[in-house]
């Protein structure tokens, strides 16, 4: 048996930041259990153990593991143990998995600067200097001073006097690294260097001047790991690169490489060398490329977190429009229909979210609505559901049979939405003189139907979710809801809520809860569900939208 190829996985959770991920071993199993490789608590599309990443017959293959809403690949939905390919797209819940093997994404990475394995010697000659700075003092430690000239000492002051003046203002990230790379090199007196951030752990040069940096990886680890500044006068003589083909095919005379850190950490990496005989670096330019360095490093830390302060502020003022925005897309009262109890609710986990109810008084005195809920939160899911909203309402106008009406919706739905989203409905026409009733469940958590017998039964007839399979016809059902009797609607936010145990709030809980209410009216039912779903969550807040809608047909006389 092979030992797995070690390969990365890029992951996008539900609206939040990718991740890159490295699999070393198989199975790797991905679910809303603790005991996942890849765990996702808070997805409740998820199973507990939804699905595997398993290095079988020496390739990487996926397996879905019995997850109640499935997985595909590449938009096609899995049924069998397939064998992964560069840049192969894993959907399970609301994770989006691209498969990544570490070759494939490693030869798509450009840098003026490489890092290279280089023979070395255990320890530097005389000819390198290396010593750390105290942040708190911004004080070199034990380096070893050289002669200065007035005109030198001069030179370096005004280095600083200029750094400081330079890097008191706000300026964009991206503007601000050339500026530190340009007072770096001016300071040293350097034609050539690169500015390196960590990103992801990984350094990625975000500034540079010149072409073909070749530095050892020694020299980068001394500087990240050991917070160390590194100055080699002679790269000829020196005991660090003495071998090193690099360094004399590109005639390197003296190189430094300092750490640009902040109180706690290292951020990244300042590099410089010079090709020309005429001078070489020494300790003070070393003192003086350290002190800059780290001045820089909490100069860009300050940006950084003014950037993410300013867009996090941004943000929040977007959110709160669209907010407002999608509250009016939902209804802001029940209409008043004769012979009927109407109350509905949705509550989204964020600001905006992917739930949608709605009510539609049609010409000939029937009543039509519908629960639906766009699969995943945050923005994305709030503008397909806008999107949803003015479809549904467009279709009412000119669709009287609610089959046909939710076969031309999923036909519309289709070619806008990606492929990694899905829409469950349930879309109801209810006569209220009568009691007909005609519905299509489309993937949606099947109704509870409360019966004045005591009994609930599940409205299921329909078809598959909307929105993946373009030309499917969907079937209608019929019932009778007779005087008395109620009819519960929710989302899976209700249903599948989570407890800090891990338990789910339950389709029987509601169906339970509905049947206690029975002779309760529309908004009390609707109150005392929402009760119980706070008293089981307890501490926690829901982790997705929480919709209800109750329809109760009134007893006669």
């Amino acid at each position: 048996m092979h030992a797995p190829a070690p390969v990365e996985i890029q992951v996008q959770g539900q609206d939040g930041p990718q991740r890159l991920l490295r699999v070393v071993e198989s199975p790797f199993v991905v679910g809303r259990a603790d005991t996942a490789a890849l765990a996702s608590p808070a997805d409740t599309m998820l199973s507990r153990l939804h699905c595997a990443l398993e290095f079988l017959d020496n390739r990487w293959t996926v397996r879905d593991l019995g997850s109640k809403n499935g997985t595909s690949v590449n938009g096609q939905p899995l049924t069998q143990a397939h064998p992964l390919s560069p840049g192969d797209t894993i959907t399970a819940g609301h994770l989006v998995i691209t498969f990544q093997p570490q070759q494939s994404r490693q030869a798509t990475v450009r840098s003026p600067l490489e890092f290279v394995d280089e023979p070395h010697a255990e320890a530097p000659a005389s000819s390198t200097v290396i010593f750390r700075l105290d942040p708190a003092k911004l004080s070199p430690v034990a380096l070893p001073s050289s002669p200065q000239t007035p005109d030198l000492t001069t030179r370096r002051i005004d280095a600083l006097v200029k750094a400081g003046k330079e890097l008191a203002g706000f300026r964009p990230l991206g503007e601000l690294f050339e500026v530190i790379l340009e007072l770096s090199l001016q300071a040293v007196d350097a034609k050539r260097g690169v500015l390196m951030t960590i990103e992801n752990g990984q350094l990625l040069a975000r500034a540079h001047r010149g072409e073909g940096f070749r530095v050892s990886k020694a020299v980068r680890d001394k500087v990240i790991n050991e917070s160390s500044s590194l100055l080699v006068r002679d790269a000829s003589l020196d005991a660090l690169l003495q071998s090193s083909a690099t360094i004399v095919q590109q005639r390197i005379r003296s190189l430094m490489a300092v750490p640009l850190q902040t109180d706690t950490q290292v951020t990244g990496l300042l590099y410089v060398d010079a090709t020309d005989f005429v001078r070489s670096f020494d300790a003070n330019d070393l003192s003086l490329l350290t002190v800059l360095a780290n001045i820089a490093a909490i100069r860009i830390e300050h940006s950084r977190l003014l950037e993410v302060e300013q867009a996090e502020k941004f943000m929040a003022r977007e959110l709160e429009q669209a907010a407002e925005i999608q509250r009016g897309l939902l209804p802001r009262q029940t209409p008043e229909i004769p012979g009927l109890q109407l109350a509905g609710r949705s509550a989204p986990c964020r600001s905006v979210g992917g739930d949608y109810f709605d009510f539609f008084p049609l010409a000939d005195g029937r009543l039509a609505f519908l629960v639906a809920d766009v699969a995943g939160k945050g923005l994305s899911a709030a503008l397909l559901m806008s999107n949803l909203q003015a479809r549904v309402q467009a279709l009412m106008e000119v669709e009287s049979d609610i089959a046909r009406l939710v076969t031309r919706l999923n036909h519309s739905l289709k070619a806008n939405t990606p492929d990694n989203k899905f829409i469950t409905g349930f879309f109801a026409i209810l006569d209220p003189r009568t009691g007909s009733m005609t519905y299509t469940n489309a993937g949606h958590n099947p109704p509870v139907l409360v019966r004045r017998n005591g009994k609930a039964e599940l409205l299921t007839a329909g078809g598959p979710v909307l929105g993946i399979l373009p030309n499917i016809p969907y079937l209608g059902g019929q019932t009778i809801l007779a005087p008395g009797e109620s009819l519960v609607l929710y989302s899976d936010g209700v249903s599948e809520a989570p407890n800090s145990a891990g338990e789910e709030f339950g389709e029987d809980a509601i169906a339970q809860i509905a049947l206690a209410c029975h002779d309760r009216s529309a908004q009390e039912t609707m109150l005392e569900i929402g009760r119980q779903l706070r008293a089981f969550l307890g501490d926690r807040q829901p982790v997705d939208d929480v919709t209800l809608l109750i329809v109760r047909r009134l007893p006669t006389a």
